[in-house]
């Protein structure tokens, strides 16, 4: 009677583990959410990172021991009509490699992180990407997979500033006027940009200084120095720039009098005006 217990015990076990041993892991690929994005408003001189965020659910994940991988049509890059932009998959902690990678599933859902790091060149416009997210059971099996498109618009970012002499104020002192004389002492355009962008330039008086009390009689006719480029603003000159992965370049500028004669003594002065806007938006 004894002995027959004891067998009795030992078939019970064994049974117990066959029938864990058959048991078939129904895990699959639940909703997909996106909880953040911000990378429609990266610019390259922001401090911070940008990403989207994706959260993908698993859903009947009782006993199984799960993994899932994660690879980019782009190998890790947004593509756009002219440009590749680089970025990170992390999940957790890790930093996930860019085209195939097994990682243990810890709970019922997956946080997806694509980062853009800060500093990195962008130029604006539609960029997309495609993920392939598949889950494994304990023998590295595929026992299901989804697609995620990855889509984003960078906007155009661009700014105009003085940099160099004088640049506290908006007014320049050229001193003493001489004929056919360069003046090289002003500030220099400063221009950040993520995108093709057009510099337009008028002058108030059409490209002349003029007398302060008689400002109908007498005038200096005077071209503008931007960079290698003379500008004559009798009137309003637009300059076009193509973005080439340079997001800050500086555009020195100068003025040149013509060589006149016979003008009053006193101030002559003019209003230059400097704008910026993006170009095909």
């Amino acid at each position: 009677m004894y002995i027959k217990i004891v067998y009795l015990a030992i078939s019970v076990i064994l049974l117990s583990i066959a029938n864990r041993v058959n048991a078939q892991c129904a895990a699959s690929i639940g909703e997909i959410a996106y909880l953040f994005d911000d990378l429609s408003f990266y610019h390259v001189k922001s401090q911070n990172d940008a990403e989207k965020t994706i959260r993908v659910d698993i859903i009947n994940t009782s006993d199984c021991t799960l993994y899932f991988s994660l690879s980019s049509q782009n190998q890790g890059a947004l593509k756009g009509n002219s440009q590749f932009i680089n970025y990170q998959i992390r999940f957790e902690n890790q930093l996930l490699s860019k085209t195939n990678n097994q990682v243990k599933l810890n709970n019922n859902s997956v946080d997806i992180r694509l980062v853009i790091p800060a500093g990195t060149p962008v130029k604006s416009g539609y960029y997309t990407d495609r993920l392939q997210l598949k889950l494994y059971d304990e023998s590295k099996q595929s026992i299901d997979e989804v697609e995620i498109e990855i889509e984003t618009t960078i906007q155009p970012r661009t700014s105009l500033s003085l940099l160099g002499y004088n640049t506290f104020s908006n007014t320049v002192f050229l001193g003493e006027l001489k004929p056919a004389e360069k003046y090289t002492l002003l500030p220099s355009l400063q221009i950040a940009t993520n995108t093709d962008i057009q510099l337009s330039v008028s002058s108030e008086n059409k490209s002349r200084l003029i007398h302060s009390v008689f400002s109908t009689k007498y005038g200096i006719n005077y071209t503008l120095q931007l960079g290698s480029e003379e500008i004559n603003l009798t009137k309003a000159a637009n300059l076009n720039f193509a973005y080439s992965g340079q997001s800050e370049f500086f555009i020195p500028l100068s003025i040149q009098l013509e060589n006149f004669t016979r003008q009053a003594a006193g101030e002559y002065s003019d209003v230059i005006r400097f704008q910026i806007s993006p170009l095909n938006y």
